[in-house]
């Protein structure tokens, strides 16, 4: 019962019990998008897939002449063929446009297939309820190595908002013992909603995380795949289902990320990671927990594909 209660309120309300066998038809999936953890791999996967999508670029101008659903919500196809990834009208990625989304009544809708969201805590609270709960999947990479990745790629980013090549001028080391490493405990700020937290918060976010979210591994891809696969309802015998998965994931390949760039490796005994690490102790924790979790989660997922069948 005590260990119930260290689920975060949102949730416990919101989410299903990960003992309860998903039932695709009726329950919509989201996403944690965590930075620089193979998000953007996810999504293209999912739109070789062919699933419909709400994140940043349901209200992107550039995709097609959608925005003017302005009080209703709109599936749409950016290819002028009518082909191609299906979006829903709306923006998951800011509290604005959840807000908006919930409005529409997104979830529900039923129309999206997958919700991708940086904002875990935001939108699983406005988008969900106790008469519409849904299913979290999140991908986890080891946060030092999340932070070098980022470190490198803002460098480059030009078309981020977060593009920094002011960053050239600085050691990775420099860097980490910065202030301007600001990416302090992400994942646990994220859940808890706050931006300075504590072994408390910790506590409270492994036991949502353990009773509440599906989680996959970045260096185990192609399972974490697999298992999203089964709570989303995607039929992995199908041909054109085989088809992308072993495009992007089959044998163990390195999956290609479109916003992925090279840098060099960095030993875990180097002062860079030290000072990185040092930063991120109760990241590290959660991590490490989500380690184990992968292990366990694997006779749930294997409970789910007999009460599918």
């Amino acid at each position: 019962f005590h260990r119930y209660l260290r689920v975060y309120p949102w949730a416990r309300h919101n989410l299903k019990r990960l003992d309860r066998p998903p039932n695709p038809s009726t329950e919509t999936v989201s996403f944690w998008s965590i930075p620089k953890s193979g998000t953007s791999a996810i999504k293209t996967i999912y739109r070789c897939m062919n699933q419909t999508i709400a994140n940043k670029a349901g209200l992107n101008p550039k995709l097609g002449d959608h925005v003017q659903y302005e009080e209703r919500l709109a599936v749409f196809r950016p290819d002028k063929d009518g082909g191609g990834t299906a979006y829903i009208n709306v923006q998951t990625t800011t509290q604005e446009g959840i807000l908006r989304a919930a409005k529409l009544g997104l979830v529900p809708s039923g129309l999206a297939d997958i919700i991708f969201t940086g904002n875990p805590r935001f939108a699983i609270e406005h988008l969900y309820d106790r008469r519409h709960k849904g299913r979290v999947l999140a991908l986890f990479r080891h946060p030092v190595e999340r932070l070098i990745s980022k470190f490198y790629y803002v460098q480059v980013a030009d078309w981020e908002k977060s593009y920094h090549p002011e960053y050239k001028q600085l050691s990775l080391l420099d860097y980490a013992k910065s202030d301007i490493a600001s990416d302090r405990n992400l994942m646990v700020q994220k859940l808890s909603g706050k931006v300075h937290v504590t072994r408390g918060d910790l506590r409270d976010a492994m036991e949502t995380v353990q009773q509440r979210f599906i989680v996959g591994l970045t260096n185990q891809m192609e399972e974490s795949i697999r298992r999203f696969n089964v709570v989303i309802g995607i039929d992995q015998s199908d041909e054109d289902i085989k088809k992308c998965i072993d495009k992007h994931v089959g044998n163990n390949k390195r999956v290609e990320m479109k916003n992925s760039n090279p840098h060099p490796k960095v030993e875990q005994d180097s002062p860079e990671w030290k000072a990185l690490a040092e930063k991120n102790q109760l990241d590290i924790q959660l991590y490490d927990y989500v380690v184990q979790l992968f292990e366990e989660q694997r006779g749930i997922i294997e409970s789910y594909t007999t009460a599918l069948e």
